[in-house]
């Protein structure tokens, strides 16, 4: 069965809806307060950030962690992958108007945008002596666990002034979690 143009364009519609939704949920989820006991606040040039302590986990969930960072990276890649995918078959399909074109243009550069951002950081912070990291960024939100069992002020201070440097974010946007593998 064949769509015409214009439910053709609302099914592309319905599935970055779907897109957007998954995104929104899995940033909710990354961004979930911290349960009692579990977080530590840190003063950084006069703002507050958010410190979480993954320490008191299971051995179950220690094990599980082991591969934190490569599970992690595939995981955001893949969906990177489908969200790409999704933007290109709005991209060629001839029936799409001006707008959603240039709209899903904009999207598909933003997305491109924070991979390159999340890679400089994770580098960076590699670079600054720590095993591993893991970053998301969305516009608003920087979310990064660090291979580490806990953190001193000072590499917060390091992790921060690189996230601060490399997005523009203001430090009361930047979660910093340790997470030890």
């Amino acid at each position: 069965m064949k769509l015409d143009g214009r439910k053709q364009k609302y099914v592309l519609i319905g599935g970055l809806v779907l897109l957007l939704a998954g995104a929104v949920y899995w940033n909710c989820q990354l961004n979930a307060g911290p349960e009692a006991g579990e977080s530590e606040g840190t003063q950084q040039g006069g703002e507050t950030l958010q410190i979480e302590s993954m320490s008191g986990e299971t051995q179950e969930n220690a094990n599980a962690g082991e591969d934190y960072f490569e599970t992690f990276r595939t995981e955001r890649e893949n969906m990177r992958d489908m969200e790409i995918d999704y933007l290109d078959e709005i991209i060629a399909t001839s029936a799409s108007d001006v707008e959603t074109l240039a709209d899903a243009q904009a999207q598909k550069l933003a997305l491109v945008n924070n991979m390159e951002k999340e890679f400089t950081i994770e580098s960076l912070i590699r670079a600054k002596g720590f095993r591993d990291a893991a970053v998301t960024f969305h516009g608003g939100s920087v979310n990064v666990v660090v291979d580490c069992e806990t953190l001193t002020d000072e590499q917060v201070a390091q992790i921060l002034d690189i996230v601060q440097r490399e997005t523009g974010e203001s430090a009361e946007n930047v979660k910093v979690i340790p997470g030890a593998q």
